[in-house]
């Protein structure tokens, strides 16, 4: 089975990204609740929470607190992060990931699969990464 997330990492599929180490990368979502919406995801292939090191676990939710916060001083009023296992959880892609959505009030989104919205183009893309980029601590 081809793994979407390791075609991201190794360059094979293109994607806007907003940090990058040797161990983790954060990616905005093609589909996201609201713009500015990243994925934060080990470069090393675990499926789930349950197949992590703990060591690249601890590098990855620290790059997920570093994007929060980068949301944040963007302006987001809050932020949800999810993180799915499993089918029975709705898990899509079966490379562990971290969902870091910024959110506002009254912005009537819900954290499900149904409300996705699209950027306009790829330049829209690239600038909500490069905000974020400025942002990062």
């Amino acid at each position: 089975m081809e793994c979407v997330f390791c075609k991201i990492i190794n360059n094979e599929i293109k994607s806007q990204k907003v940090y990058e180490d040797d161990d983790v990368i954060a990616i905005l979502d093609i589909n996201p609740i609201n713009k500015g919406h990243v994925l934060v995801i080990p470069k090393k292939h675990y499926e789930t929470i349950f197949d992590i090191d703990d060591e690249v676990l601890k590098k990855t939710i620290t790059v997920v607190k570093k994007v929060a916060i980068a949301l944040k001083r963007m302006g987001a009023e809050g932020v949800n992060i999810v993180q799915n296992n499993g089918k029975a959880a709705e898990q899509h892609v079966f490379h562990i990931h971290f969902h870091v959505v910024p959110r506002y009030f009254n912005d009537g989104k819900k954290i499900d699969t149904g409300n996705r919205i699209k950027y306009k183009d790829d330049k829209e893309m690239q600038e909500y990464a490069e905000k974020i980029r400025l942002f990062l601590l």
